[in-house]
């Protein structure tokens, strides 16, 4: 009755840069992380807050 608005290469597709997005998005984090936890690149509130125009 219906047909399928995707086919089955379409999704598996879509599925592949989802799965690939998470994982950039995985990296990112924990390489940002990881970049915390160094004394050199710690967040500093005052300089953030002078950014910001407080």
């Amino acid at each position: 009755m219906s047909s399928p608005t995707h086919s089955a290469s379409a999704v598996r597709r879509h599925r592949g840069w989802r799965i690939a997005g998470a994982l950039a998005l995985v990296a990112v984090m924990g390489l940002a992380f990881w970049g915390y936890t160094t004394p050199e690149m710690q967040i500093h509130w005052e300089n953030l807050a002078a950014l910001c125009g407080f």
